[in-house]
């Protein structure tokens, strides 16, 4: 019984170490817009997917606009594309589906967050639409998305 204990000792902070380390990177697919400016281009509606936690930081989310991939969003990192104004569907993909239906309008600055939930073989997700100010807040703590080379 003893011998287990120091098993379980040395083994559970391996793991838990293990696990810190190999945190998941956001990467986005899709042109990432000037971060300097408040939106590139006024003629279309800007859309940040903001993941502003590391828990469940080994586990990646995909984010799709309608059935277009914009990415993968890691703990404590965002999103960020423009899109033609109209109606859509942000849809965060996890061990579950959540979706957000969208109106973009032209001009217009969308801030959603992708929250972390626990699930039953990985992490769930529950996308939910911020007022400006607290989108800000929350995209200013996090880090840019990697851009994939196409």
């Amino acid at each position: 019984m003893a011998r287990m204990k120091n098993v379980l000792r040395l083994t559970i902070p391996i793991i838990c170490s293990s696990i810190l380390m190999g945190c998941a990177s956001t990467t986005q697919y899709v042109q990432l817009p000037d971060q300097s400016k408040p939106i590139e281009d006024p003629s279309k509606a800007r859309i940040y997917v903001v993941r502003p936690t590391s828990f469940g930081a080994a586990v990646s989310m995909d984010v799709r606009d309608g059935d277009k991939i914009i990415g993968k969003t890691g703990a404590n990192g965002y999103l960020c594309w423009e899109r033609e104004a109209g109606q859509t569907e942000v849809v965060g993909k996890a061990e579950n589906t959540s979706s957000l239906p969208v109106t973009a309008q032209e001009g217009m600055v969308y801030y959603i967050e992708q929250r972390v939930e626990l699930g039953v073989m990985r992490a769930r997700n529950r996308l939910t639409l911020l007022s400006e100010d607290e989108g800000k807040k929350k995209v200013g703590k996090c880090k840019p998305p990697k851009v994939a080379k196409k």
